[in-house]
């Protein structure tokens, strides 16, 4: 499976990242000619020439490559090129329960229709939606249809270094606007279309019937909606803080735990089949059908789809009395996942959830036959203890890579949590048949309830530990590869091969260099760098690993996502960085820079390399000749860079012919009627809330 798995899905991401512009008949011309080669060396296997091997084998290689270079080219989600920037009627069905924000609730729409002034179109996208806080209004429920009129807008990248690429990650899960709901009280404003008889049978209906019977807090009712039916809408920002911290995010995913469990339940359940039809295939046909329904109604998540996938594969051999091998088995039905969606091959949970599974059937039994233990307790407690290890050893890249941490304790979380886990679920899928007809409805809503705020006690209580979680870990592709290649070997030696300890040291070593060429380089190289946040501006200035961040903002949101981006971006582990604000004093002295303060809403910036001047506030001709000017009205040094954040006023300004040739630097704080009368003065006006963030190496 290895030898299909690889080129194809190599060819799945050539075709998403590089090849999105070549025509598909392209692929469909170039599979018909591999096709035919692969015959005529088909007929010539009668004369068994001893080439022929090696020609095969890269032949089949290229042709699954070819085969995912279009699979890639064709399922590629594109954005539909909907009017933005217009006021539109969009209609939809929901596809989350709306979330409380700060100014507005958040809420998911599959959309279907959206007119605007002169465009009606029908489009199958994901919209991000955001309807103002009403008291007086009725909130959609998931599983709605509604339409809505506001504005609809693309979404963007902030543009600054460092911070993760928004648009694509939100345009491999098809998402590619925002919408904001219009606060008028117009007739199309709130409008919900009743569902018929035919959306009786829709995932977030069978949700919503099934948790209107659990009865309890917020916090529990939402822990047991994600566990149970994989909708992790409700989740409040305070869950999913401290079940990351505690290591015990996986939980609040459906995945192969989860399924396990339910199959297990159902095993017990459906025993009585075994023995009144003295059959297995009646009863295997019926847990199987169950898992699938639930895989249904949790929205065929990536970790959901896996383990049931597994689970049908393992009760097919049992029936036909065969012993599958469960590394094929999931390389089996990784492949279908992909054929039958490519686009998950880009999602992160279809990663974490196969890198996990592998990691476990593969060091989990090295672990146990390593490791004896005759006591039974204790034995219960290594076991369960090694499935974790063993989980988050071969997912730390990956978790490092996207989240930049690590949780340390995961291993007690997973003691505490499973157990907890288990009987809930158990609880859970054997209530529902109970519940379904009314009987039993109290009993079970208690025991789930108090359940589930027993595992959020707990993981509160491991979150607030010491040390819970280790964060501020970076580490770019190359490093990603380096570690993803080293863990694989790391595996294939541990079974006693006895040539991949040389590559695996081979491979350490390469990564090692390339980790210091990276650290020499940042150390003999600087850089200026101007982002804007929610229209406040900040300005990073880098001198080898110093690092000096001066922020002029208006309010304490923009702070926060400043501060927010300097921890994701410029790691502590790496760079010395202080953040300066506006108001720290007259004249600032940082590790690779400085800042003065002229006068009200001016500073002027200076560094080794580099000379430039922030405006805020109201200005005149009198600034411009007491710093770039000396006593004959001659130039005395341009500036590198003028940043105007916020909408300064510049008197006099027309008379300098030589500020035609400064950068300006718009920070997106500015508003539309400011940009227009500047651009006309000048031609050197560079707007970071177009372009990205202004920056400038040497």
């Amino acid at each position: 499976m290895l030898r299909v798995l690889v080129p194809f899905f190599g060819g799945v991401l050539t075709g998403f990242q590089v090849c999105s512009k070549i025509q598909p008949w392209w692929v469909i011309v170039l599979l018909l000619l591999l096709w035919v080669l692969a015959f005529a060396i088909f007929k010539l296997q009668r004369l068994k020439p001893a080439w022929l091997p090696w020609l095969m084998a890269p032949l089949l290689c290229l042709l699954l490559f070819i085969v995912g270079v279009g699979t890639g080219i064709k399922t590629r989600p594109l954005d539909p090129g909907l009017p933005v920037e217009e006021w539109v009627l969009v209609k939809g069905e929901l596809r989350g329960s709306p979330q409380k924000g700060s100014y507005a609730y958040a809420f998911d729409m599959e959309l279907d229709l959206l007119c605007s002034a002169d465009t009606i179109c029908r489009t199958s996208t994901l919209l991000k939606c955001y309807l103002p806080l009403q008291s007086d209004s009725l909130l959609p429920a998931q599983g709605e249809i509604w339409q809505f009129s506001g504005k609809l807008v693309s979404i963007r990248n902030s543009g600054n270094p460092g911070s993760p690429d928004y648009r694509s990650i939100m345009g491999w899960k098809n998402y590619w606007y925002r919408f904001y709901v219009s606060t008028a009280t117009e007739e199309a404003h709130f409008n919900k279309e009743v569902a018929g008889r035919e959306r009786r049978l829709a995932p977030s209906r069978i949700r919503s019937l099934v948790s209107d019977h659990w009865h309890g807090d917020r916090e529990e009712v939402s822990l047991l909606k994600a566990v149970c039916l994989g909708d992790r809408s409700s989740l409040t920002d305070d869950m999913r803080q401290a079940y990351t911290a505690a290591g015990g995010m996986h939980l609040l995913a459906v995945s192969g735990l989860h399924v396990g469990l339910i199959w297990w339940v159902l095993q017990y359940m459906t025993g009585w089949m075994s023995l009144l039809l003295r059959k297995e295939i009646q009863r295997t046909v019926l847990v199987v059908g169950l898992l699938w329904f639930y895989a249904f109604i949790t929205g065929f998540s990536s970790s959901v789809c896996r383990s049931v996938t597994m689970f049908s594969f393992f009760s097919a051999s049992r029936m036909m009395g065969e012993r599958a091998k469960p590394l094929n088995v999931i390389l089996v039905s990784a492949f279908l996942l992909v054929l039958i969606e490519p686009e998950r091959l880009m999602d992160v949970g279809f990663q974490l959830s196969y890198t996990a599974i592998i990691g476990i059937i593969t060091l989990h039994p090295l672990a146990l036959r390593k490791v004896r233990v005759k006591n039974r307790l204790l034995r219960w407690v290594w076991e369960a203890t090694s499935v974790s290890l063993a989980a988050q050893v071969s997912t730390a890249p990956l978790v490092i890579y996207y989240f930049h941490q690590l949780p340390i304790y995961s291993l007690i979380c997973s003691l505490i949590a499973i157990p907890l886990l288990s009987l809930l679920i158990a609880i859970f899928v054997c209530s529902v048949p109970f519940v379904s007809v009314g009987i039993m409805e109290n009993i079970s809503s208690f025991l789930l309830v108090e359940l589930a705020r027993l595992m959020n006690r707990s993981m509160e209580h491991l979150s607030s530990m010491p040390g819970a979680v280790l964060d501020g870990l970076q580490l770019d592709r190359i490093s990603l590869l380096f570690w993803i290649l080293g863990l694989l070997l790391g595996m294939i030696a541990l079974y006693g091969r006895r040539k991949i300890p040389y590559l695996l040291l081979f491979l350490i070593s390469s990564s090692l260099v390339w980790n210091s060429c990276s650290a020499l380089k940042r150390r003999s190289s600087s850089e200026l760098l101007i982002a804007h946040f929610r229209g406040a501006s900040m300005v990073s200035i880098r001198e080898g690993v110093q690092v000096d961040h001066y922020c002029w903002y208006r309010d304490s949101t923009s702070l926060d996502y400043m501060k927010a981006y300097r921890e994701l971006a410029w790691n502590k582990r790496v760079f010395e960085n202080r953040l300066y604000e506006e108001n720290e004093g007259v004249r600032i002295t940082g590790g690779a820079s400085a800042c003065v303060k002229l006068r009200e809403g001016a500073w002027l910036l200076g560094g080794d390399s580099f000379r430039g001047l922030v405006l805020t506030e109201h200005t005149d001709a009198c600034l411009w000749d007491g710093l770039f000017t000396d006593s004959s009205g001659n130039n005395a040094g341009l500036p590198d860079f003028i940043l105007l954040s916020g909408e300064p006023m510049m008197d006099g300004l027309k008379k300098k012919s030589w500020m035609h040739e400064v950068t300006f630097v718009m920070d997106g704080s500015n508003r539309s009627w400011y940009k227009e009368r500047m651009l006309a003065k000048w031609d050197r006006i560079y707007l970071t809330d177009q372009r990205g963030a202004y920056v400038k190496r040497w």
